[in-house]
């Protein structure tokens, strides 16, 4: 790690690690504060006129239908089309708790182009079956993933089996860090299988993030200390959370900021979830070393929602429920308006289990 991060605050989270493992949220919050991290207080109900995002919480014309897409996060699939137009965007480790992957939600933006497009897994596919109704656009799956699709009648649109002509390979990157699809295209794909039925938010939001900086103005992920280092930087100008990338192929090894390639504009979240939750091995005939996530029950959480940064709880009570956060107190957390991302990490720190998360 570089030498930037000596003298960052390392974020011990004893509060929300002691009891990680734990599935009753009721003795984990009595472990937790019922006051945020920072100094301000907690968010409070606003409305917003007009036709909202149920995934945003933002004004939309234009709704439906609901996609979610996988995308890779090497060195090699960088920069990635179309993280700042997804409405939600979920993290998580593939392989060896080396590369986080991401799938990304749309709702109520098309962006053109999207990706590198890659393959599914089985915890992604819970949180695609949590969201009712979403078609999953993907390249493949583990074995694991295909039965995870099958048993949970996932709305399937795999560029590999069923969704012919959706997909194409650019030349000016290599495969397989090369293939796109066109969100209109999909959208137009998944209403002639299924419509466009009604999607229902998971989440409250509350008003829009205030000027007033947090406690803690960076977010540090180290998923691998190689390649995915990856930081989250309070904005005031933008009132969000913009993100950056260590560039492990860059000469100074600086930090890099994410830029929408379709609009050219930063990747900005108002809302960053880390989710705790368990993580496993699972043997496989390739010995690739596929990793099971827990996606149902209950863990930790620390909600930073717009300024304000939470010690909380997540909570799943089932397949095709959605998850939902609370407080430490109970109350359900109010999301400030905007993109939100969900960081699902290992509760627990192993030789084989690099990631590290830093505040300062």
């Amino acid at each position: 790690m570089r030498k930037a991060y000596r003298g960052s605050l390392i974020l011990a989270l004893a509060a929300i690690l002691a009891g990680c493992g734990s599935s009753n949220p009721v003795s984990q919050a009595s472990h937790t504060r019922s006051h945020p991290v920072s100094s301000s207080s907690s968010p409070s109900k606003s409305g917003h006129p007009g036709n909202l995002d149920p995934l945003t919480g933002l004004p939309s014309s234009h709704q439906g239908p609901l996609l979610a897409v996988m995308v890779e996060n090497s060195e090699y699939g960088r920069p990635q089309y179309g993280l700042r137009s997804a409405d939600v965007v979920y993290e998580a480790y593939t392989e060896f708790f080396y590369y986080p992957r991401f799938m990304l939600l749309y709702y109520g933006k098309e962006p053109q182009q999207v990706g590198p497009v890659r393959s599914a897994r089985p915890y992604f596919v819970s949180w695609v079956h949590g969201w009712p109704n979403a078609a999953y656009v993907h390249a493949g799956a583990s074995n694991p993933g295909y039965v995870s699709i099958n048993r949970d009648h996932i709305h399937n649109l795999d560029v590999d089996a069923n969704a012919y002509g959706l997909a194409y390979r650019v030349s000016y990157r290599q495969p397989p860090h090369n293939l796109f699809v066109s969100i209109p295209k999909a959208a137009s794909m998944s209403k002639r299988n299924w419509g466009n039925p009604k999607i229902t938010g998971h989440w409250q939001f509350g008003p829009k993030a205030g000027s007033t900086a947090p406690r803690y103005q960076t977010i540090t992920l180290t998923w691998n200390a190689h390649n995915s280092i990856e930081q989250w930087r309070w904005d005031k100008a933008q009132r969000g959370w913009t993100r950056w990338v260590l560039c492990p192929r860059c000469s100074n090894n600086h930090y890099q900021q994410v830029m929408g390639l379709n609009s050219h504009k930063p990747v900005v979240a108002s809302n960053i979830v880390i989710q705790y939750t368990t993580e496993k091995y699972l043997p496989d005939p390739a010995h690739t070393g596929w990793i099971q996530i827990q996606t149902h029950g209950q863990g930790k959480a620390l909600l930073v929602l717009g300024n304000h940064i939470y010690h909380g709880t997540w909570r799943n009570s089932g397949p095709g429920q959605p998850t939902k956060f609370f407080l430490s107190n109970g109350k359900p957390a109010r999301f400030a308006p905007g993109q939100t991302w969900i960081e699902v990490v290992p509760n627990k720190h192993s030789a084989t289990n690099p990631f590290k998360l830093q505040l300062q």
